[in-house]
């Protein structure tokens, strides 16, 4: 199936500049850099990843071996852009600065996107990639990886699960390290309103997880038996419901909203065609929840809720290579946040 990231995708947060061979991301108005500028040798944990990424993304040979496709190398080509190019030090330092990785040898992209993929969850499941938010350059990286594995599923569904099953393992871990620290601290939820009157992100993650559920429930009927979206709506109902249990675990100072019999939807599923669109939209609106809340989501969490909804779209026949929508923009300065 080919994947695309549509000029009409789910969530036009990510923002990647050009200009320059130099690339860029805008987050919900905060402007941050993805590649470092030569001049600051020193990288952080999370731009190591990305320059070892990046590697591994140019040396993929999409024309070659399993996965040869143009949908694969569309893929290829739209992750690369998002990443950045590899970070190199400058030819004329006093004292010359080797690259943070060596080049990795050419590889098909079924070899690639699996290396993609690993080195993106082994870093969730370290020190400086577990802890309690998702960076702005993180949430690229994850991003790319989900897409990643759904094109591995394609070629290679052994190396997916595989990879899969240690991203559900880091946040099981998380998941039973917050649930002892909770128990230990006897944390309330709060009763007091946010100063602004506004819901706080992951306030409005788990109502997005309330609405779909409610899409699921409506949509799944105008949907054959042996439809993908249809018979795995309540295993992603399941998944759902998972992750409002998870914020209460991950987050237990904050008052999540109640859920309610009836949400309104951007479409009312009437047919098949209007119930695909309406689990697509539900899914959208979901990981545009997900991006907003990644300052209070940590790393593990948001690979696995990413990719589930990317799984989940693509049931829905709405399968994307990237979630957060790429195109040309000013550039930003490097690791600087500006204001909204």
């Amino acid at each position: 199936m080919r994947r695309t990231t549509a000029a009409d995708g789910p969530v036009r947060r990510t923002v990647l500049a050009g200009a320059l061979g130099l690339t860029a991301v805008l987050l919900t108005g905060c402007g941050i850099r993805l590649d470092r500028d030569p001049a600051l040798p020193q990288l952080s944990p999370d731009d190591l990843v990305r320059d070892a990424v990046a590697r591994a993304l140019a040396a993929i040979d999409p024309e070659a071996g399993a996965g040869a496709s143009e949908p694969v190398r569309a893929a290829v080509q739209a992750f690369a852009e998002a990443v950045g190019p590899p970070w190199n030090p400058p030819e004329d330092l006093a004292e010359p600065v080797a690259p943070p990785h060596t080049d990795p040898p050419p590889t098909d992209a079924a070899t690639g996107l699996a290396d993609v993929a690993r080195l993106v969850a082994e870093a969730t499941g370290t020190a400086d990639g577990s802890g309690t938010s998702t960076s702005p350059v993180l949430a690229v990286l994850l991003d790319v990886t989900a897409g990643a594995l759904l094109h591995l599923d394609d070629f290679d569904g052994e190396a997916a699960g595989q990879i899969r099953a240690d991203l559900a393992d880091s946040l099981a871990a998380l998941l039973a390290e917050a649930d002892d620290e909770a128990t230990s601290t006897s944390a309330t939820p709060s009763d007091e309103a946010s100063p602004t009157g506004e819901a706080s992100p992951l306030e409005d993650l788990a109502t997005a997880c309330y609405a779909a559920e409610y899409a699921y429930e409506r949509a799944a009927v105008h949907l054959t038996g042996e439809d993908p979206a249809r018979s795995g709506a309540s295993g992603r109902i399941a998944r759902l419901q998972g992750i409002v249990a998870a914020l209460g675990t991950l987050a237990p100072g904050v008052a999540l909203p109640s859920d309610r019999p009836a949400w309104d939807l951007p479409e009312d599923p009437h047919d098949a065609a209007t119930a695909r669109s309406a689990l697509q939209s539900a899914e959208d609106h979901l990981a545009a929840a997900l991006l907003d809340a990644r300052g209070a989501v940590p790393p593990a969490a948001f690979a696995v809720w990413l990719d589930d909804s990317a799984r989940a779209r693509s049931r829905a026949q709405g399968s994307q290579d990237l979630r957060f929508e790429v195109r040309p923009d000013s550039q930003e300065s490097d690791n600087q946040e500006d204001a909204a």
